[in-house]
């Protein structure tokens, strides 16, 4: 973390605040639960869920047992440093996501950045089946629940259909190779007349290329990947570190190469997603790879690019490559501080719809992630583009198993665990940006180096008394192309 002071925190999130406020009786601030006063505070991250919120904390604040909702913005490159500078000045927001923080929720229950959550009944009935000891649920107390589906991957092809046309490219048949998309970026450009680039992309999120990088990866054929800390990168059928297989290396030297041909618009090795996004809508680029939010947040912002958006499935290296990737069970989104005064206040707020049935709806709606539920999308407002991504979704990702929800005593691994640096996405940034030019050795590097951290951790846990091994990790009943359901953890 930067050396930021906390004056210099507390001033930045009070200007943030004021600019992105949203929320009953229009209140600003966001100094979080040590100055809600009689307001309830909330910091996320999720930009294209904002008008959403708004409209339920007004609803909200007018209800029974309800309180003015104070709402913050970060973008997910920032909020990390501003949750933990307000961890530390006592001053965590009542409800939060956790993006940026990169520590586990185990970790996180540890050392006291959460507390249970007191649902209602029926909201509890509702979450119960998505919920996991070790993810949600700690010493039987429900911390979180999910409200988007696992059906779903970060390197989308988002594309302005207006740049292709104009280079003579069919929109309704987008690249779907790394060769054919290499073609396409130089031709876009080629015809752009000096005015636009082949490809922009969030380089300054190195957790978000890791992301983006293990969906690719697992497109490529990689049978393991993203997953939480201590599996992620894994095989699944073995549990090995396999950072250094050449579905990694493959996908690196790809996004290698598109600088190489010098159609990445110049810059970009430093813009969060906010900047590259807003770039690419403005028509400086024609294809970006972003999640599936992309279009809630891009024509939030800006309506009239509706028209111009295109969407293509995820890269493949070799034509006639069936998809399939493969993803966690969803973790928890929205947490409970414990330094709350309006704990009462706040659980009822998620019971009564962030865990009700019509959130789904509305998440369809703001073409976020897909919903819990994700059929209401089909039936959603949603731009075409988005319900093409989702039934892409719906035939191609796969529920990937989860080591925690083999053996919840996991959870005390993940308290050992440490951050191994550089990650992924440092290597892949540092290759796109030229300062990692043996992709292969710092890859193999990072294998050996999470393997290490996680015998150290599983020792740590064992001397604590946890009942784990590397076993825990290991998955030899895994088929590809199909969901790792709950029944199979006690057959492996």
């Amino acid at each position: 973390m930067s050396g930021m002071t906390r004056r210099g925190f507390l001033a930045a999130a009070g200007t943030l605040a004021a600019a992105t406020a949203t929320g009953a009786c229009g209140a600003g601030g966001g100094g979080g639960a040590g100055a809600s006063g009689d307001s309830l505070t909330w910091w996320d991250h999720q930009n294209q869920l904002q008008k959403a919120k708004a409209e339920i904390f007004a609803k909200f604040a007018k209800s029974p047992g309800g309180v003015p909702v104070q709402y913050t913005y970060y973008n997910p490159g920032k909020m990390g440093q501003a949750l933990q500078l307000a961890k530390q000045s006592g001053q965590l927001p009542d409800i939060r996501t956790n993006a940026g923080l990169n520590v586990p929720a185990a970790a996180l229950v540890a050392g006291g950045w959460a507390q249970p959550l007191d649902l209602s009944d029926a909201a509890k009935a509702r979450v119960e089946d998505s919920l996991i000891e070790g993810l949600h649920v700690f010493d039987g107390k429900i911390y979180a629940f999910p409200i988007f589906s696992h059906q779903t991957y970060s390197a989308v092809t988002w594309f302005n259909t207006e740049l292709v046309a104009r280079a003579g490219l069919d929109p309704d048949a987008p690249p779907r190779t790394y060769d054919e998309f290499r073609a396409a970026a130089r031709a876009v450009q080629s015809k752009g007349g000096g005015q636009s680039y082949g490809w922009v992309w969030n380089i300054g999120m190195p957790d978000r290329l890791g992301d983006q990088v293990h969906d690719l990866a697992q497109a490529a054929g990689f049978a393991g990947g993203a997953g939480t800390l201590g599996s992620a990168g894994t095989r699944y059928k073995t549990g090995e570190y396999a950072y250094h297989a050449d579905e990694y290396l493959d996908v690196i030297e790809f996004l290698v190469s598109l600088r190489q041909d010098k159609v990445l618009v110049p810059g970009a090795n430093s813009w969060l997603d906010d900047v590259a996004r807003a770039r690419w809508t403005a028509g400086i680029a024609a294809y970006y790879f972003d999640g599936p939010w992309c279009p809630g947040v891009a024509l939030k912002d800006t309506p009239g690019f509706g028209d111009k958006l295109g969407v293509g499935p995820i890269l493949v290296p070799d034509a006639g490559t069936a998809v399939a990737t493969y993803h966690i069970p969803q973790p928890g989104d929205y947490w409970l501080s414990p330094t709350s005064k309006h704990a009462a206040a706040a659980n009822k707020l998620l019971s009564d719809h962030f865990a009700a049935e019509e959130y789904s709806r509305t998440v369809a709606g703001t073409m976020s992630q897909p919903p819990r539920d994700i059929s209401v999308v089909e039936q959603s407002q949603a731009h075409p583009a988005y319900k093409k991504l989702i039934g892409w979704f719906k035939e191609s990702v796969f529920l990937a198993p989860e080591p925690i929800a083999g053996n919840k005593d996991l959870q005390r691994v993940q308290v050992e665990l440490k951050r191994v640096t550089p990650g992924l996405g440092d290597i892949v940034q540092g290759a796109l940006t030229g300062d990692v030019t043996d992709v292969r050795a710092a890859l193999t590097k990072l294998s050996s180096d999470s393997a290490k951290q996680r015998d150290l951790a599983i020792a740590a846990a064992k001397s604590k008394g946890a009942q784990v091994s590397l076993d825990d990790y290991a998955f030899p009943n895994w088929k590809p192309r199909a969901d790792y359901l709950k029944p199979m953890y006690a057959k492996r």
